[in-house]
């Protein structure tokens, strides 16, 4: 899942793609309770195997969407994004039980 600030209109997301992009790709966030789809205007670099995507974009706080990236016609990365001012914290899932890091 990746996080976003509400309290800022620029993002970064890091991610690593199924592919890595050559040309320009699309960013797709779909807002599940307004029903909505947004193509956000994006710059993206390629570095030590992540893609890094900025872009603009106002968020409220509590705010849950279904991300896809495509380049073209070809998904590659589909993933879950959230906005909170909330602290975040890494954990590792195992067994069925959370551990925090």
């Amino acid at each position: 899942m990746k996080v976003v600030n509400p309290n800022n209109i620029n993002h970064t997301i890091n991610l690593i793609s199924r592919v890595y992009p050559t040309t320009s790709i699309s960013l797709l966030l779909y807002d599940r309770i307004e029903k909505r789809e947004y193509n956000v205007i994006n710059t993206y670099i390629v570095q030590d195997g992540y893609v890094y995507i900025d872009f603009n974009f106002v968020f409220e706080e509590g705010q849950r969407f279904r991300i896809e990236v495509l380049e073209g016609n070809n998904i590659i990365y589909r993933g879950k994004l959230i906005a909170t001012t909330e602290e975040t914290q890494n954990y590792l899932a195992d067994n069925n039980e959370y551990y925090y890091e």
